[in-house]
């Protein structure tokens, strides 16, 4: 039995968590940052909020399901699970250790790399073999270190130019992918638990009403806005990871 006040602290974070795969991208990071105060510690955060991630990813699967790119998922989907494996091996020996910095400056370069691209003209970048690897591999090493990956992969799918709702169908299917395969690495790594799934089953009401809003307010935001409130979205992140 976990305390009143840390039930509605953990279910108003992962209120934003369900809101982010169904409705907002980006959004979610502030369920992470809002777990992670919860939490003694921000490892046990990150165990906590995978169970819940995948039944964020599950909702989102079932709006979206119709509208994913799976030759684009499965061109990218390989070295992300490269990342999964760098970020694996860091947590193993780098126990304690806070990325924040590291992930939301990567956030930031490649908004930056994004941003530099649309002014200048740049338009195959996105289409590069390289530069999927190096997202990829970012993708994956940021949803293993601290389930902060969202950022990474909405900046990826918004440059290649995706209508707002391929783009939420290749997020749906791709992490719920991707968080599955995490489970067997989390809990070797003592990351998720017994205790851990059970803070889960407590915070999942928030994901549940978050995940039904996230559906409400996409169907009323327009393709346009919809991409500059990922870039926005992303950069906050970005600089919130930074201040963590």
């Amino acid at each position: 039995m976990i305390g009143l006040t840390t039930c509605l602290a953990g279910n108003g974070s992962t209120f934003f968590t369900g809101t982010s795969k169904t409705g907002i991208p980006g959004a979610g990071i502030l369920g992470v940052v809002l777990l992670a105060n919860t939490m003694e510690h921000t490892r046990q955060s990150v165990g906590v909020l995978l169970p819940l991630l995948i039944a964020a990813d599950i909702f989102a699967v079932c709006y979206y399901r119709r509208h994913a790119d799976w030759k684009l998922i499965l061109r990218v989907l390989p070295w992300t699970l490269a990342g999964l494996g760098v970020g694996y091996v860091t947590l193993t020996f780098a126990e304690g250790q806070d990325f924040s910095l590291l992930l939301g400056g990567l956030v930031l370069a490649i908004l930056a790399l994004d941003l530099l691209r649309n002014r200048l003209g740049w338009t195959r970048i996105p289409h590069h073999p390289m530069y999927t690897v190096f997202l990829g591999i970012a993708t994956g090493f940021a949803t293993t270190i601290g389930n902060v990956a969202g950022p990474v992969m909405s900046l990826y799918l918004l440059s290649l130019g995706l209508d707002k709702h391929k783009f939420m169908g290749s997020m749906a299917w791709f992490f719920l992918i991707v968080n599955t395969l995490k489970v067997p690495l989390f809990i070797s790594a003592d990351m998720i638990t017994v205790d851990s799934l059970k803070l889960s089953i407590w915070f999942l009401p928030g994901i549940v009403l978050g995940a039904l809003v996230g559906r409400q307010l996409f169907k009323r935001i327009p393709t346009k806005p919809f991409a500059v409130a990922v870039q926005v979205l992303a950069a906050a992140a970005a600089i919130r990871l930074m201040w963590m």
